[in-house]
């Protein structure tokens, strides 16, 4: 029988044990970024694949060859669909770049006006001469840039896709690991939830800014169907991205204040009262886990990994609640305290 002083070593070993290899994992976790990002990508886009496929062949009774073939291509003619109207967009905007910095200026000259009538003295020069040396529309043209290559990455990521199904035996199993299947599961439900819901808010969302024809519309559709699979911060950054640019189109006019209050319903009605009905549990994590593998994920991988970061804390929860000595904390992560 083990005595009490040696049950608390055993016990603070381990703890310290685990500590070690945490941040032993973290530190490989951003030194091997530039390729774990788009494998885990990859893996994601592989299960979302994977399930079209299996609906394509269980439910139409497509043969498993061209179920593979018309998810793949549904797949690439939406990649290809939102590079195109992306770069397009972002070009139509770089256009009228002069026409908006002129806006730019008469605005702040007007604010800058009015503060002074009201008693607040300031050099108007000054103030205009600075918000002229701004490099605005030079961050746009960085923003381009970016995401060439971010593009160029996919390259690496549909490789990553293809040596997955060429690895698989048998695209749709007969009798899959119930822990791989739990985990596939829980994490098809929440992309297929989270990619209906983000998707009809940025459809929402574009058609708001187009009848309001603000410039860069499509792209910020596609960023707020990006930025709603950041928990919680996600949505709050979609509806604050536009601001600029309506603000260089309209100043601090009406049109400025009807379209934010549109896009804030929008978020708050799908993201507040329709998203949580369809999801039910969701993910089985408690909503401090959620905010926490947010910050974690983003200093270990930055933007991508706050995308990634529910699916994945998702996916380690339901290993760890496979094994014995770590299912406590699996309960934990749920916000359910293990007796």
């Amino acid at each position: 029988m083990i005595d009490k002083t040696s049950w608390y070593y055993q016990k603070m070993s381990a703890i310290c044990l685990t500590i070690i290899a945490a941040g032993i994992i973290a530190a490989a976790l951003v030194y091997t970024r530039a390729l774990m990002i788009p494998l885990v990508i990859a893996i994601f886009f592989y299960t979302i694949l994977t399930q079209m496929t299996e609906a394509l062949h269980r439910r139409l009774s497509f043969p498993v060859w061209l179920a593979l073939t018309v998810s793949i291509l549904f797949f690439a003619a939406c990649l290809a669909g939102i590079i195109y109207f992306t770069v397009n967009s972002v070009g139509e905007f770089l256009k009228g770049a002069e026409v908006y910095k002129e806006n730019l200026l008469a605005s702040t000259a007007d604010i800058v006006s009015k503060l002074t009538q009201h008693g607040v003295n300031l050099d108007q020069a000054s103030i205009v001469g600075y918000v002229k040396s701004l490099p605005l529309f030079d961050w746009f043209r960085n923003f381009g840039s970016q995401l060439f290559s971010l593009v160029s990455n996919t390259t690496l990521i549909i490789l990553f896709i293809i040596f997955l199904f060429l690895g698989e035996k048998k695209i749709i199993p007969s009798n899959p690991n119930p822990t791989i299947q739990e985990i596939l599961s829980n994490v098809s439900k929440y992309l297929s939830v989270k990619i209906m819901t983000s998707l009809v808010t940025a459809v929402i969302v574009w058609i708001i800014l187009a009848a309001f024809q603000v410039k860069l519309a499509f792209l910020f559709g596609l960023m707020t169907f990006l930025l709603n699979f950041i928990p919680s911060i996600g949505s709050i950054i979609a509806v604050l991205l536009p601001t600029p640019v309506l603000f260089l189109q309209y100043g601090f006019g009406a049109n400025f204040f009807v379209v934010i209050g549109l896009m804030t319903a929008t978020q708050f009605t799908i993201g507040n009262l329709i998203e949580p009905h369809l999801m039910g549990e969701g993910m089985d994590l408690h909503p401090v886990v959620v905010i926490a593998s947010l910050i974690f994920w983003g200093l270990v991988w930055g933007v991508p990994g706050a995308f990634l970061s529910v699916p994945i804390t998702a996916s380690i929860k339901i290993v760890l609640s496979k094994i014995k000595h770590t299912r406590p904390v699996a309960e934990l992560l749920a916000g359910r305290i293990a007796r």
